[in-house]
């Protein structure tokens, strides 16, 4: 199966006005798109392998990056947002290694269709709720 089109098309209301974050997410939807064309055009489990790798290691970039910018503004729900990052990690990891072990179009898809439910309700939700705080803030 070839994908013949991007899991992610960027739409404006996915930006939340806060030049790095939006950058990061860009990048981030970017990733999951390339990612995803990847594990259905490729064969080659090494080369998949390591582009889950990098995927984790950018999320885990971004997100101590949208933490230090929670922290620096006193973020009421860092905790709560910090439990979230560390629960996509532990899920991606996981998906990564058993993709690694039983490689599959299924488990490939299983990944995208994770990653890409994750990324929008995350940012669509959660990651709003940080950018209304900070909004709110930068007014007062």
């Amino acid at each position: 199966m070839k994908i013949e089109q991007d899991p992610i098309h960027w739409k404006l209301n996915y930006n939340l006005n806060i030049e790095d974050i939006d950058f990061q997410h860009h990048f981030f939807a970017n990733l999951i798109n390339r990612l995803s064309k990847e594990l259905y055009s490729s064969e080659q489990v090494e080369y998949q392998s390591a582009l889950i790798a990098e995927l984790n290691a950018y999320a885990i970039f971004h997100f101590i990056s949208e933490e230090n910018m929670m922290f620096r503004v006193d973020y009421p729900n860092l905790e709560e947002h910090k439990q979230h990052h560390l629960a996509l990690i532990e899920q991606l990891s996981n998906e990564g290694n058993m993709f690694r072990l039983h490689p599959s179009k299924d488990k490939a898809e299983k990944i995208i269709d994770f990653l890409v439910h994750w990324f929008l309700n995350h940012t669509l939700h959660e990651d709003k709720l940080f950018a209304d705080y900070l909004h709110s803030k930068s007014i007062d």
